[in-house]
């Protein structure tokens, strides 16, 4: 720990990353605080810690009920009620977690002595795996939620751009054409959805694999929890990835891994910044050394 960063543990102190769909800012350590915003995507993923960065952002996925990703999530609420923001943000939350969520809004509220007959739920909606879902103020953007195995029940999820275009035998007929057709009542075009960002969640490595879908998304956001070799049977005890289980999956996919970046995050507390890098350069397959980052 001697050679550690001075702000590897400041949960205030975000990371900045820029992406082809979207930047990425935030912070994520195993234990302090998780939290991840996409400003062009309008879109946050847990609140470990809320800063007013965080605020326009109107669509927020809670990934699981640990408190390191998910005890701010009601002082987003009432942040954007004190600043003046007038439309209720959303909160995509596990169905399985979705009434003891209910029940935790409802005991802070009263323990910060809300009246009862002035308290009101915010608007907070159940996930369930695999089924789509349009966000409420990006009708161009489809969420994806898929449940992941940790240590309570949580979701990943996958952003998936919507967007139609022209089907193939259509392609090259003129303008005048494709005006005849859609008057004659021909479908002329065909659904699209392209992933753009993909997140893990808290979970084992073995996710990866079970989801291979996400590396096909042009960001794969994935936890990276332990980097020692001894720290592998801790990983599975406490439903985290190992780097050893990124390289693995990365060995197997190989050239199906289409994403332009692998962002790792949520480092254990115990390791410096300068051993993660260390680690990373040291184990990462050199065909992905390009594409894979420390959220650091």
């Amino acid at each position: 720990m001697t050679d550690q960063s001075k702000y590897i543990h400041n949960a205030l102190k975000q990371v900045r990353l820029v992406t082809s769909p979207t930047s990425v800012a935030g912070f994520s350590i195993s234990g302090l605080a998780t939290y991840l915003q996409f400003s062009e995507l309008n879109f946050a993923v847990d609140m470990g810690e809320c800063p007013l960065s965080a605020i326009p952002l109107d669509h927020v996925f809670l990934t699981h009920a640990h408190g390191d990703h998910a005890r701010c999530l009601m002082r987003h609420h009432s942040l954007r009620k004190m600043m003046g923001v007038e439309k209720d943000s959303v909160y995509y939350v596990p169905e399985a977690i979705y009434e003891g969520a209910k029940g935790w809004i409802h005991s802070e509220a009263m323990f910060e002595g809300v009246p009862e007959g002035k308290f009101r739920y915010p608007d907070l909606v159940p996930l369930k795996h695999k089924e789509r879902i349009t966000l409420k103020y990006r009708k161009d953007l489809v969420l994806e939620p898929f449940n992941v195995k940790h240590s309570v029940p949580t979701m990943g999820g996958t952003l998936l751009l919507h967007k139609k275009k022209l089907k193939d035998e259509f392609l090259g007929k003129s303008a005048e054409e494709i005006i005849a057709l859609r008057q004659n009542g021909v479908e002329i075009s065909r659904e699209v959805f392209e992933p753009l960002l993909s997140f893990m969640g808290d979970s084992l490595g073995e996710n990866l694999l079970e989801n291979p879908e996400v590396f096909k998304s042009k960001v794969l956001i994935a936890e990276c929890t332990f980097v020692d070799d001894e720290d592998e049977p801790m990983s599975h005890k406490k439903g985290h990835t190992h780097l050893q289980h990124i390289v693995k999956a990365l060995n197997e996919l190989g050239s199906d891994v289409t994403c332009e970046k692998i962002i790792l995050n949520h480092f254990s507390m115990k390791y410096s910044e300068k051993h993660i890098q260390e680690m990373l350069e040291k184990n990462i397959p050199e065909a992905f050394k390009d594409r894979v980052v420390a959220f650091l």
